[in-house]
């Protein structure tokens, strides 16, 4: 399915104009889609507001486009994905009346606007400079709020005008962060397999597979990946099909109503690290970056539990199910000085399976065993072909790109499998009680996480 194609599932994002001097179209595009006596209030930050901003309103101007306020962030330090943002946003707009938000910048100025519109209830305009992230087209928002990485249910843009003149521009790490958060839809596709045998044994947000959520994230998957691999060194055509393939993720978020079809176990590493401000000399490396090495912790798991065509890992020695105090135990132990924990205790308490339940997904994954790793193993990419990719793509491949060793990525596993129901397989190693085996056998490895 192309971008067109797909944007007639998504049931808030009305039109996305991709290409050259899309920009210029930008006047037409608010007489087509907004009430034609608001005024716009335009957000950016001092490096988009470089690369798009003053265009944008030069544009604007010529039109007759009334401006009716407009906030310009501080290019350094770089802006975090951090809820009190929204909450300085809402406080700014709230004293306006009859405003369309204008967002131009990445995927962070992006979600802050995203959902500070939400809470006003109103609709956004969306300027992407960069291909960074899928975030740009999905309903949510991907943002730090009580010390917790969560995504804020919130509407899409309404219109996303994204100009390749622009998006090529960008610094070449955001293109690079864009591949990395393009390739972690390998685990959310094996994980979807994974979740929907789970589920036929009642194992908890693991829903069965809907075609055509798959098919606009999966069916051109393999071949996006090859077509976009030079965007970061300013290919056009990369950056096109890479900004267009992580669009269309998000309108399969749309369609969906929730982010199952587009992310996994690869993004709650990512989670785990930006909960810990994961930081070069004070700067957080970028989204796609941690999703990166999340998508190789995630692969190598993945590969390390189906390697055996007669079945699953043994289980963990002294492996037994907890209760749910042992349990908020296990939690506390890891998160009691976080804010987040009582969320997180929440969390695991809901998905905890009784014996029963364990018990049977525990037999359905191994009554369905050959069919179960022939599929998995048909859409997961070898670690070592991932991970060549990745350099080509100039993304991290290791975890010592970001600053860490193997046992903080193992360290960092423990936590991911807390803190989201959606069922991954992390949750079904953990369930099957071979969860410590695998990550040893990942740690003990002269291939993974080197």
């Amino acid at each position: 399915m192309n971008l067109k194609e797909c944007l007639k599932y998504a049931d808030e994002t009305k039109e996305l104009v991709l290409g050259k001097n899309a920009l210029e179209k930008a006047p037409s595009l608010l007489d087509a889609f907004f009430p034609a006596d608001a005024g716009l209030f335009i957000i950016s930050d001092e490096n988009t507001e470089k690369a798009a901003g003053i265009k944008l309103r030069e544009i604007l101007d010529r039109a007759g486009k009334k401006t009716a306020g407009s906030h310009i962030f501080p290019g350094e330090p770089r802006l975090y994905a951090d809820y009190e943002h929204v909450r300085f946003l809402v406080k700014k707009m709230k004293a306006l009346e009859n405003i369309i938000p204008v967002s131009i910048g990445a995927g962070t100025i992006n979600d802050i606007v995203k959902c500070a519109s939400s809470e006003l209830g109103l609709e956004y305009f969306c300027v992407p400079t960069a291909a960074s992230v899928d975030g740009f087209t999905p309903n949510g928002a991907a943002l730090l709020k009580n010390g917790y990485k969560q995504t804020i249910s919130c509407p899409a843009p309404k219109v996303v005008a994204a100009d390749t003149d622009i998006i090529a521009s960008a610094p070449a790490y955001l293109a690079s962060s864009g591949f990395g958060d393009l390739a972690s839809k390998i685990i959310a596709g094996t994980d979807w397999i994974i979740a929907e045998t789970a589920g036929k044994a009642g194992a908890v947000n693991a829903p069965p597979m809907d075609k055509t959520a798959w098919a606009m994230t999966q069916d051109k998957l393999s071949d996006a990946l090859k077509k976009s691999v030079d965007a970061s060194r300013g290919s056009r055509d990369a950056i096109e099909v890479l900004f267009s393939s992580l669009a269309i993720t998000g309108f399969s978020m749309q369609y969906f109503k929730n982010s199952r079809p587009v992310s996994g176990a690869e993004h709650l590493f990512s989670h785990v690290w930006e909960m810990e401000n994961l930081s070069l000399n004070g700067v957080p490396y970028t989204h796609g970056h941690k999703v990166a090495i999340g998508t190789l912790a995630a692969t190598a798991f993945t590969e390390i539990f189906f390697c055996d065509p007669a079945g699953p890992p043994e289980v963990s020695n002294g492996f037994k199910h907890p209760d749910k105090d042992e349990r908020k135990a296990e939690v506390f132990a890891l998160y009691g000085s976080s804010p987040a924990c009582e969320n997180i205790t929440n969390t695991n308490l809901e998905k905890l399976l009784d014996d029963k339940t364990a018990e049977a997904v525990n037999r359905i994954v191994r009554d369905t065993w050959n069919t179960l790793r022939e599929k998995v193993q048909e859409k997961l990419m070898p670690y070592s072909e991932l991970k060549k990719l990745l350099e080509r793509a100039g993304c991290p491949n290791a975890p010592a790109a970001l600053g860490l060793k193997p046992e903080d990525v193992i360290a960092a596993a423990y936590k991911a499998q807390m803190i989201t129901t959606k069922y991954t397989i992390l949750d079904l190693a953990w369930d099957m009680g071979n969860f410590r085996n695998i990550l040893a056998k990942m740690e003990n490895s002269n291939l993974y996480l080197r």
